[in-house]
């Protein structure tokens, strides 16, 4: 498990005119400075409290949508390999949710954020 100084993320309170009524932001930040394994504690906890909740549900898959596009998409000198490692597992729980949600139970053996070990 990494401890690194990370930036906190922005918690938007609305989004494109959807107003969040869950603290999924929170929670996730919160993870981000423990490492990979809080995040997936969190990810477990937050998607079986919610998978039968269709409105807390899409707005888990948001949540994990924002936070593939922070972390991932940090460019210049603060990108460094615990940024791009968190931005490729919050796009595998991303994607494990979509699939979910469309009724798929196929999951790839290769997890993305494992590429980089």
């Amino acid at each position: 498990m990494t401890n690194l100084f990370l930036h906190h993320y922005y918690v938007p309170k609305e989004d494109f005119g959807y107003t969040f009524i869950t603290d999924f932001h929170e929670q996730f930040d919160n993870a981000d400075h423990i490492g990979t394994d809080a995040i997936l504690e969190t990810y477990n906890r937050l998607f079986e409290e919610c998978k039968s909740n269709e409105t807390f549900l899409r707005e888990l898959m948001i949540v994990l949508n924002h936070r593939v596009a922070f972390w991932g998409g940090r460019h210049g000198k603060e990108m460094n390999k615990q940024h791009l490692e968190f931005g490729l597992l919050y796009l595998d729980l991303y994607e494990k949710i979509y699939k979910y949600r469309r009724g798929k139970n196929y999951y790839s053996a290769r997890k993305n954020w494992q590429i980089l070990e």
